[in-house]
């Protein structure tokens, strides 16, 4: 009786370890997904899905932010029919948007080089 109970904490123990082992290969938040676009304000959405009509997807550093700015870096953008960097002469468009009474206003735009 307590071989059983033996052999099925080591079984339970096995499995356990097979799972924890698969759900650390899997990509916890992938580089290239919307969700990164859906932590943007309204505003600022609204500007990079008309950069994208078929659908904008952006890389984890696509939005920095700091207090009341978030910068935008182009080259971490992609449109879900191709890429969508703004890019040219090693440089790419960024774009610094500041919170204004609640809502974030471009503050200005500038071409600056591009991360690798």
């Amino acid at each position: 009786m307590i071989s059983r109970s033996i052999l099925a904490s080591i079984a339970s123990l096995a499995f356990c370890g097979a799972g924890l082992a698969a759900s650390a290969q899997a990509p916890k938040d992938p580089l290239w997904n919307s969700y990164h676009l859906a932590q943007l304000p309204t505003e600022i959405q609204r500007v990079v899905a008309s950069r994208c009509p078929a659908g904008p997807i952006a890389g984890h550093y696509f939005a920095t932010y700091a207090p009341s700015t978030i910068v935008l870096h182009f080259e971490y953008l992609g449109c879900r029919n191709g890429v969508a960097a703004v890019c040219r002469d090693g440089q790419c468009l960024r774009q610094v948007y500041r919170d204004v009474g609640g809502h974030y206003r471009l503050e200005r735009s500038f071409f600056a080089a591009a991360y690798q």
